[in-house]
């Protein structure tokens, strides 16, 4: 079976409620207290406005689960947002699946896609009697803020905090290539991070490596990740400024972007990636410009202004 760490969706309600009840209801069955009975009118915290999740699957089975949302003020009683406070809930890994460390990996995929958001603070609620999910929240980083409460199931529930602090930065020289076909449409990779699922789409590029110049790492990572004739690069390229994460890291690089023109617009063969980029495509796009906010997911850097100094003469003038 192949692990991966993935984006959730709302085709995911269902399984992630049935993945949470499965987790509590053996929880408590070790504990020696009966079944959780659901409580009417309950929705599945992906159901929320504003949630978003990450999980970790065994091919097609979800074997843990994280959820978060905006929080909301007075432990959820009020409609009014924390600023800048996400509200982590629904952690869970199948009990069959327990000491394998998924808890971990969900909860540290959760809180990167929740920096993603912009997001500065976290906060959660957990078990007084569940020894295990406590030390694995301390051991991220969280802190019990001295609230209690008991829930509507009568169980005891403590609150921890933390703040969301990014990875040390890692300086990284890069460079992509912005192809464009006869008819202006522009060559997109579509991308998961195999880290917390964050999926995106982004120009064919990647660092430069030692001895290199930027059109030749340009040139390099086109074959290897496209497999595609090499197109005409444009000889003067554009610095983008950026500021991202990708596979647990956090990278604060400038790259430089090329454009180039394709005679036609061939689909990529993946056989040149190595095996992590194999395992982390998900396809990929021929795109206009016009449609570029278009697809299902972020398009990664903003590349409008890149192609309007690329070509100030070119469409999307």
């Amino acid at each position: 079976m192949t692990t991966r760490v993935d984006e959730l969706s709302s085709s995911h309600e269902a399984v992630v409620a049935l993945l949470w009840r499965a987790a509590t209801d053996t929880r408590r069955a070790q504990a020696g207290l009966g079944l959780i009975q659901p409580l009417e009118g309950a929705t599945s915290a992906l159901a929320r406005p504003g949630a978003f999740g990450v999980g970790v699957f065994d091919d097609a089975q979800l074997v843990a689960a994280a959820v978060a949302m905006p929080a909301r003020g007075d432990a959820g009683r009020s409609s009014r947002l924390v600023p800048g406070l996400v509200h982590v809930s629904s952690v869970a890994t199948h009990p069959t699946r327990w000491r394998e460390g998924w808890g971990a990996v969900v909860t540290k995929a959760i809180l990167s896609q929740a920096m993603r958001r912009g997001y500065a603070r976290a906060q959660l609620w957990t078990y007084a009697r569940s020894p295990t999910a406590r030390r694995l929240y301390e051991r991220l980083g969280f802190a019990v803020s001295g609230l209690q409460k008991t829930d509507d199931r009568g169980e005891d529930v403590v609150h921890y905090v933390a703040d969301l602090v990014a990875p040390l930065h890692v300086p990284r020289r890069a460079a992509r290539v912005l192809c464009c076909d006869p008819t202006g449409r522009v060559l997109l990779m579509h991308w998961r991070d195999p880290y917390d699922g964050h999926h995106l789409w982004e120009p064919p590029g990647g660092g430069i490596e030692a001895g290199e110049t930027a059109p030749e790492a340009a040139v390099r990572e086109w074959t290897e990740e496209t497999g595609l004739a090499v197109p005409d690069l444009v000889e003067t390229p554009t610095d983008v400024v950026r500021d991202l994460f990708w596979a647990g890291h956090r990278y604060v690089t400038s790259e430089q972007f090329f454009l180039a023109r394709a005679s036609y617009a061939g689909v990529p063969d993946t056989r040149g990636q190595t095996a992590v980029e194999r395992d982390c495509y998900l396809g990929h796009t021929w795109v206009s410009w016009q449609d570029l906010d278009d697809l299902d997911g972020p398009v990664e850097p903003d590349l409008l202004p890149v192609l309007r100094r690329l070509d100030p003469d070119g469409p999307w003038a």
